[in-house]
């Protein structure tokens, strides 16, 4: 049942509850499971936001409740597909450009411009170099500092969508370290693809991938925070980001060893 069925408080409810459940996929479980999600963290977000509404006097129209709660905490649930689906497109636009996942202009042939595209992306992902930007001042790896993540990361928490994450107090002070995984998971997804096909197949992208790179991207950002050095750094280019995110808005399978190289960390 699409939104445009409810009456418009209700529809307004249900946008801020889209909202809430949209910050808990991007902080706490960004791939939930049907079956857990819609007698779970679904309805506890709607029952939340329902109490809010309460809190403030506005009175929802009366008897759809009852009635539609399941069908409630489904357009919840089908949201969380769409914000990811979201992403891609976001990940996508970003990903020719600053990664220059274009073929050299020599490239005559088309299987000539596929393998060339293939090999930028597997050079990318060999040693994590997706991940990695310029080195700092004294000349030390800049771990998830790559502007494609930074580009991404503000095109999409910092959007001025009614659902984005920069109305949360969690995103207004820097990017929370989940959200910062969801985005090189992402990035690292499409670039798998590119690998393998050599053109934009991100339809094809397989879950478990998904699921195993996100958890491996989650270890390697604690890696990082960590480290004496690099954790601090971490720290404060994503408060830096937050910030310049914020500027207009009114603050309120067992891997392979060659996977794991795909999300290392350089502590040097």
């Amino acid at each position: 049942m699409l939104i445009a069925f409810y009456p418009p408080l209700w529809a307004k409810l249900l946008n801020l509850a889209k909202a809430r459940m949209r910050l808990y996929v991007a902080v706490e479980n960004a791939f939930p499971r049907l079956e857990d999600a819609v007698g779970g963290q679904c309805r506890e977000v709607l029952m939340e936001v329902i109490a809010h509404f309460e809190a403030q006097g506005w009175e929802v129209e009366a008897g759809y409740y009852p009635t539609h709660k399941l069908d409630m905490c489904r357009l919840l649930f089908n949201d969380i597909l769409t914000f990811r689906s979201d992403l891609k497109k976001v990940a996508i636009k970003s990903l020719r450009a600053d990664y220059d996942l274009y073929p050299p202009t020599t490239a005559k042939m088309e299987e000539q411009r596929i393998a060339a595209v293939k090999k930028k992306a597997d050079d990318l992902l060999n040693m994590a170099r997706y991940l990695h930007g310029e080195p700092d001042g004294q000349g030390r790896a800049s771990n998830f500092a790559h502007r494609a993540l930074k580009n991404i990361c503000l095109a999409f928490y910092y959007s001025n969508s009614s659902k984005c994450l920069h109305q949360f107090t969690e995103f207004q002070e820097y990017v929370l370290y989940r959200a910062l995984a969801l985005v090189a998971t992402m990035v690292h997804a499409l670039l798998s693809s590119f690998r393998k096909h050599g053109i934009d197949n991100s339809a094809q992208v397989n879950s478990q991938d998904v699921d195993e790179a996100y958890t491996m991207l989650n270890e390697t950002i604690l890696d990082v925070l960590d480290h004496p050095h690099h954790g601090p750094k971490l720290n404060a280019m994503l408060t830096d980001w937050a910030q310049s995110g914020m500027t207009g808005y009114v603050t309120k399978h067992k891997p392979t060893e060659r996977t794991r190289n795909e999300f290392a960390p350089i502590l040097d």
